[in-house]
């Protein structure tokens, strides 16, 4: 518990910190000590998740680091539709999600949705454990922080 507690605080100083450097209009700062990349939200390149979504109507993706193809670490802001129902599914590694904006739910597939998360709210979903998500209709389209660190992937059943 205490990992995933320092691992959300990182994530949020992270997002703060970018923020702040983007508000700057920083895109890409260099010191002695390393190099800082920001963009600011507007920037961000949506994608659809699935290839086949033609109408650009479903999940879509920004990528911030790392590669769909790949089983290493990937980092990626989701926005999904107000009514979006997952279904359930899978992946095979853990994924850590932080809600960023709208009314998120993640659950026990037919179990209760419970409260939504809101904007800072977080889950872990340790890998290959069945869970659902949902957005709801009331909160608009839910932004999402979400990270896997060995890939992305999803089973249905």
């Amino acid at each position: 518990m205490k990992k995933m507690r320092t691992f959300y605080a990182l994530v949020a100083t992270a997002a703060f910190s970018l923020g702040s450097l983007a508000a700057l209009g920083a895109d890409t700062v260099s010191s002695a000590s390393g190099v800082i990349t920001a963009s600011v939200a507007a920037d961000l390149k949506f994608v659809p998740l699935d290839p086949a979504d033609s109408s650009g109507k479903g999940v879509k993706i920004s990528i911030l680091f790392g590669d769909l193809k790949s089983k290493g670490p990937i980092g990626f802001v989701s926005i999904l539709p107000a009514g979006f129902h997952a279904g359930r599914h899978m992946h095979s590694s853990d994924l850590y999600l932080v809600s960023i904006k709208g009314l998120y739910h993640q659950f026990v597939p037919g179990g209760s949705e419970g409260k939504p998360l809101g904007a800072g709210g977080h889950v872990f979903v340790s890998g290959n454990t069945w869970h659902d998500n949902h957005c709801d209709e009331a909160g608009g389209p839910c932004w999402n922080y979400n990270y896997y660190p060995n890939g992305f992937d999803k089973k249905t059943m």
